[in-house]
C-alpha cells in the first residue's frame, strides 16, 4: 500500500521530521517533545488522576521518587480499575473472584497515593528504536 502524498498546495512533512520505526527514541523524543506525564510517590492518586486529565492523550504516569528517577508507571487502566473500585466495590469485587485478581484487588483497596499504586517501570534505552519501544508497550500493555 502506498503512502498518502500531499495534493498540490498542500505541505508535506520535512523528510527529517518523519517518525519512522527505525527513528531511534531520542531522535524521537527531540521531535515530539516532552509529552510525559509525572507524578511523585506520595501524589494522591486523585491529583494523579487530575493530571492525567489536564495532558490528554497522556495514557500512563511515570511516578519518580525524590531525586527524580523512575521508580514506576500508572496505567491508565490500572488508574481507572482503583477509581472504579472505590464507586462500585462490589461489581469490582465479584469480577476479581470470577477471574482470580484477588492479589490485584488487595492491592488496589489499600492504595492511596503514586507509589502504593505504580507498577514496576517499563523503559526503553535512547538508543532504541521506535519499534522497540512500540514492542515494550504492547508486551506490557500499555498504550500511547
Amino acid at each position: 500500500m502506498s503512502e498518502r502524498k500531499p495534493t498540490s498546495g498542500e505541505p508535506g512533512p520535512p523528510e527529517a521530521d518523519i517518525i519512522t520505526k527505525l527513528t531511534r527514541v531520542s531522535e524521537a523524543r527531540d521531535l515530539a517533545g516532552d509529552v510525559a506525564c509525572v507524578a511523585p510517590l506520595d501524589m494522591d492518586l486523585k491529583e494523579v488522576a487530575r493530571r492525567m486529565w489536564r495532558r490528554r492523550g497522556v495514557s500512563t504516569v511515570a511516578v519518580v521518587d525524590v531525586e527524580g528517577r523512575l521508580a514506576g508507571i500508572i496505567p491508565l487502566r490500572l488508574l481507572l480499575d482503583e477509581l472504579f473500585f472505590r464507586v462500585l466495590p462490589e461489581e469490582f469485587i465479584s469480577e476479581c473472584l470470577e477471574t482470580g485478581r484477588m492479589e490485584e484487588l488487595s492491592r488496589m483497596v489499600r492504595a492511596e497515593r503514586a507509589g502504593e499504586l505504580m507498577e514496576p517501570p517499563v523503559y526503553v534505552t535512547l538508543d532504541d528504536t521506535v519499534r522497540d519501544a512500540f514492542c515494550r508497550m504492547h508486551e506490557h500493555k500499555l498504550e500511547g
